[in-house]
């Protein structure tokens, strides 16, 4: 969570000039931008030329006109105008905006509302001067053209990822705090490359700071903060809670930081909250953070519920031919029944059967003490090698086909297609009150643990991912999830 503060716009009479030599005119990390941001409007061109470009071409060849007519310039203008006020109304928006380069669902929903609001205005300027476009030339463009809009921006993104892996792409940063909490937000930039940020240097507010933080150098303390930031030729400074650093000193940073395009980025003492429950509410200058409270009950819980029941049983009709090969397969390579039920906890502490293809020998649970050592997760027990499993069932596993059958479970209402593992009742009894509110909801066959590194992840991390789920799911979310489910398994990543 993080609130942006624009240099050039806080209130004030004014900065004082710093000399700070030629250092302070490298501009990093604008110079990609712009180069990334012509990608994306050559791109959308593109795109959009191809768009109407093809439901220009279907509208003629379904409306019985002659090719003089339909293809008249008077006809090919006005596709070519639209086209571009598309154009037009996605730079309007910010689609394009180095904020929402690379991660988080912000790039889409602009898409999709630009889209939404260009046929709104051509609908209601058709209305107004009593032009009728012809229905199968909006049934081909907004479909056709919303999606292939969001495949190219996702490719892109996709591609930007790699660069900022590789940390090429990215904005060099510097992070204002506490040792604490630098140490705790370093953690978190790290896991998440996507977004670009590389800490480069921090400015501790603690007395005899160390030279380094957690792999970060110190580069000073808060008292000359602005000289820091510009000499190190920064594109943002990160500024942490901490009691040392007051409101005024944030303000005179945004004076002292007018003209020279650094981002200042402030991150309150809030972790693992959704943007969509944050608002942000001005009071007398100061903004305050409204932060809603989960939701565990209402229509949203009803409406997944709704979805779960019918996608689960859309599932099992779609691969119930692989559901009965895997059956047979099982049977026939190994002694023993098809499925394993084993005791589960679901939601609010409710046990219930979970139904897996077997893909272990029989008495594997008489095994498990032996073996348990071997595993890095004390609390969720995943080894690799496990000595315990078949052949067809190692091939089950590493494309989770095993989890198959716990669609049934879906359908009856013991677990969601998306949320936190089902833990064993052993589990159970070890968890902390913190780890308990991972049954506040259903649990699921996919979620965040699924596409985040599955069995590689450690017993914190796997915690973690599933606490944000619970406090911030979304119908939305849900479905994001699901999508990189599909890849995660193709992957058969950390599957064992």
């Amino acid at each position: 969570m993080s609130l942006r503060v624009d240099s050039a716009a806080t209130s004030g009479t004014g900065g004082t000039e710093l000399d700070v030599g030629p250092t302070a005119a490298r501009r990093t990390g604008a110079d990609w931008q712009r180069r990334y941001g012509r990608v994306l409007v050559g791109s959308d061109l593109v795109v959009l030329l191809w768009v109407f470009t093809t439901s220009h071409v279907v509208w003629a060849s379904n409306s019985g006109l002659a090719g003089d007519v339909a293809y008249a310039p008077a006809a090919v203008g006005i596709s070519a105008f639209m086209a571009l006020f598309w154009h037009v109304v996605l730079t309007v928006a910010g689609t394009r905006d180095s904020r929402v380069f690379g991660a988080g669902p912000e790039e889409y929903k602009r898409v999709l509302s630009s889209t939404l609001g260009v046929f709104a205005v051509i609908a209601f300027c058709g209305y107004v001067v009593g032009f009728n476009l012809p229905r199968i030339y909006v049934l081909v463009l907004m479909p056709f053209g919303l999606i292939l809009l969001t495949l190219s921006r996702w490719s892109w993104r996709q591609w930007l990822l790699v660069q900022r892996q590789r940390g090429r792409m990215t904005q060099d940063a510097i992070v204002v705090g506490s040792i604490e909490s630098v140490e705790h937000l370093v953690a978190v930039i790290g896991r998440s490359a996507a977004f670009g940020y590389r800490l480069s240097g921090a400015c501790i507010t603690s007395a005899s700071p160390p030279s380094e933080v957690a792999g970060v150098p110190v580069l000073g303390d808060a008292v000359d903060l602005a000289r820091t930031v510009l000499t190190s030729g920064t594109d943002a400074v990160i500024v942490t809670s901490s009691d040392v650093m007051h409101p005024d000193t944030v303000r005179r940073l945004g004076w002292d930081l007018e003209g020279y395009d650094v981002e200042i980025i402030v991150a309150p003492s809030l972790t693992n909250i959704a943007g969509p429950r944050v608002h942000i509410r001005p009071v007398a200058g100061l903004p305050l953070l409204h932060v809603e409270q989960p939701s565990y009950r209402g229509a949203q819980r009803w409406a997944k519920g709704l979805l779960d029941r019918a996608g689960g049983l859309a599932l099992i009709l779609a691969v119930s031919p692989v559901l009965v090969a895997l059956a047979v397969a099982i049977r026939l390579t190994s002694p023993g029944k098809v499925f394993f039920v084993q005791e589960r906890v679901g939601q609010d502490g409710r046990t219930f059967g979970m139904i897996k293809f077997r893909s272990m020998v029989e008495g594997a649970d008489s095994m498990l003490a032996d073996l348990q050592p071997d595993s890095g997760n004390v609390v969720m027990f995943k080894m690799r090698d496990d000595p315990r499993v078949t052949r067809v069932g190692r091939f089950l596993r590493r494309y989770s086909f095993d989890e198959l059958p716990q669609l049934f479970n879906v359908i009856k209402g013991d677990m969601s297609l998306v949320g936190p593992r089902p833990p064993l009742v052993s589990e159970v009894s070890t968890y902390a009150a913190e780890a308990r509110r991972r049954l506040l909801v259903r649990p699921g066959m996919t979620g965040p643990w699924q596409i985040s590194g599955r069995s590689n992840l450690d017993w914190e991390e796997t915690m973690r991912l599933d606490l944000y789920y619970v406090e911030n799911w979304s119908m939305v979310g849900d479905m994001l999830i699901l999508w990189k489910t599909f890849r995660a398994v193709i992957s058969s990543a950390g599957a064992y």
